[in-house]
This record gives structure tokens, sequence and C-alpha cells, in this order.
């Protein structure tokens, strides 16, 4: 009898714990991820918004721009990029740059956080260091903002999260000396731990939206994109919300190839943006634009990016159906 009465218990306490699950399953709001050609810019050029093959439109914004003094927002340049999109039935994705290049003055001239001194394309750059106190919370108070204007719009399909790297979005430190940045308190699992974080605020703050972090190799080393993309597909609070994003998609696999091998791999959604405009052929195998598209179909990119430039031109028209089509097709979260 006791026999038994356990192993009811048993039963009903095994179907209690399945029911919850597929009630937690059930509740949890289905994602819209884009796919297919998105333009990298062009959110006001009647080109770019009336191209058939275009889905949606990238826009970008600097932190500084946005936050020009501590707590007080300005959402207007963006909102009026964004009403131009909707008004020819786009969607578009949002990237805000921090990093040197795009943090505001004040995080370091009043809040004093810790910086390093860099150049980025000839010019002089001050990098607040992501794994300081300080700027992990103003990255958090300007996620909370921007998730508390954008998370509720449909438009919106993509957030790239922003970093502390040397021009705010992409996961590079071009420029940077080792040593000195080392110096400074750089260490690949400071780097990661940081970075986690600061990403994780941003998928809490747009819990509604797909996401993606930019990668690239550090100082020649893969490891810390792969632990970052890794860390974050796998972790099931944020159900597979977060991927990948390749800023620097060519064709080649000459260029940061282990990072390409981890892509290959990886069995998250991956967005990219292609490297340069078709027209800048050495970026190319052999100057073959289209190399760009076999590649992101072998690494299983769900979205691509080029540049405004090739809209205004009939060159490509072909590849960017082509590509939607697969896109369409691709069999991903």
């Amino acid at each position: 009898m006791k026999k038994l009465l356990f192993t009811f218990l048993a039963i009903s306490l095994f179907t209690s714990c399945k029911k919850k699950e597929v009630e937690s399953e059930i509740s949890t709001p289905s994602i819209e991820k884009p796919k297919g050609i998105f333009s990298s810019a062009g959110s006001t050029s009647n080109v770019v918004l009336s191209h058939p093959e275009v889905r949606g439109v990238l826009i970008r914004s600097f932190w500084k721009d946005i936050e020009t003094s501590e707590g007080s927002f300005d959402f207007s340049s963006i909102d009026k990029q964004i009403d131009a999109i909707k008004a020819k039935g786009k969607k578009y994705s949002l990237s805000i740059l921090a990093g040197g290049i795009g943090s505001p003055d004040w995080l370091i001239s009043q809040k004093k956080a810790p910086f390093f001194d860099y150049n980025f394309r000839g010019l002089p750059y001050k990098l607040p260091l992501i794994w300081d106190n300080s700027v992990q919370e103003y990255l958090g108070k300007l996620a909370d903002k921007l998730g508390e204007k954008y998370n509720n719009d449909a438009s919106l399909l993509l957030v790239y999260i922003p970093q502390m790297t040397a021009n705010g979005v992409e996961g590079h430190l071009n420029g940077f000396n080792q040593s000195a940045f080392a110096a400074a308190g750089y260490t690949e699992t400071k780097w990661i731990d940081a970075s986690l974080k600061n990403a994780k605020k941003f998928a809490n703050a747009f819990s509604k939206k797909a996401l993606a972090i930019e990668v690239h190799e550090l100082f020649y080393s893969s490891i810390p994109a792969s632990a970052i993309i890794t860390d974050l597909w796998n972790d099931k609070s944020l159900n597979h919300r977060v991927g990948a994003a390749m800023w620097w998609i060519s064709g080649n696999t000459t260029y940061q190839t282990n990072l390409i091998t981890v892509l290959e791999n990886y069995p998250g959604d991956i967005y990219c943006q292609v490297i340069a405009r078709s027209d800048n052929t050495s970026s190319f195998p052999n100057g073959d634009y289209t190399k760009v598209f076999e590649q992101a179909k072998r690494i299983k990119a769900r979205y691509i990016e080029p540049w405004d430039y090739e809209f205004n031109i009939s060159n490509w028209d072909n590849t960017f159906r082509d590509f939607n089509l697969y896109a369409d097709e691709l069999k991903k979260y």
C-alpha cells in the first residue's frame, strides 16, 4: 500500500513538473527574427526603401548623441529615421555605438570612468574600460532607456549590443597595443566576463527582440569571441535570442580563419554585414562580390547587410533575391 502511494505521489510530482515546463514554454512569447537582405544604411533613401529585395534598414546612432548629458536622452534623430522606414513598410535594426568613438565625454570627465588612450583611423580616442563598475552601470542605464523606448516596436527586429571596442559596435580592438592594454587591466577572462554582463543587460532590456553581438579576434585570439557567443546562445534564460554578428564577411577565408571556423560550427543565429562596397573589388576573392553570399550560406547566416550603394545599381538584384529565398528556407531558431 505504501509502495503504491509513493508511486502515485512520484507520478503526480513528475506530471506537475512537466505541466509547469509546458506552461512555461507556451507562455514564452515568440520572437520575430530578421532574415534575408537588410541595407547597412539608407534609412531616408527612397532608392533603398523602395527596393523590392530590401526587407529592412540598419539605423546607427552614437551613444554620445542620444545622451549628451547624464540621464538626458534625445531619440529624435532615431525616430526620424524610423518614421521614414515605416512609411515604406520596412523593418529596421538598431545599432548604438559606444566604445571610444561613441561614448559620451561625461562618462570620463564627470563620472571618472577609467579609460585607455588609443588611435583609430588616425584619430585619438579614449576608451572607457568595460570591466569597470561605473561603465557597466551607465551601459545598463542606456540599455534600460532604449528598451523602454523601442522594445515594443514591432518594426524593430534586431538590436546590436553596444561594445567598448575601437568603433563601439564591432568587437575589435584595431589600433591597440596589447602590452599597453594589458597594463590597463585587460585579460581575456576579464573581457569575456564584462562583455557577457553587458550583453545580458541589453538582452533583458529588449526582452521581446533578437539581439546580436559582433565578434572579431582579439590580439589574434578567437577565444573571447567564441566564449561570449557560446555562453549567450546556451543561456536558457535568453531563449536563443542573442546571436553572433560578423561585420566583415567577404567570401575570403584567410582573414580571421580561426574565427570563421568557430562561426561555421556555431549553432546559433548569425547576422552579417558585407565588409565593403562591391566596387572595392580587392576585398573579395578574385574581385567576385557573389562569393560573399556563398560564404554566408556556408556559415548558415540568416541575414546580411550589403552597403546601401548596392541598391543604386542593378548588378546584384538576382543575388539578393536568391539570398532572400535561401533565408526563408533556412531552418534555424
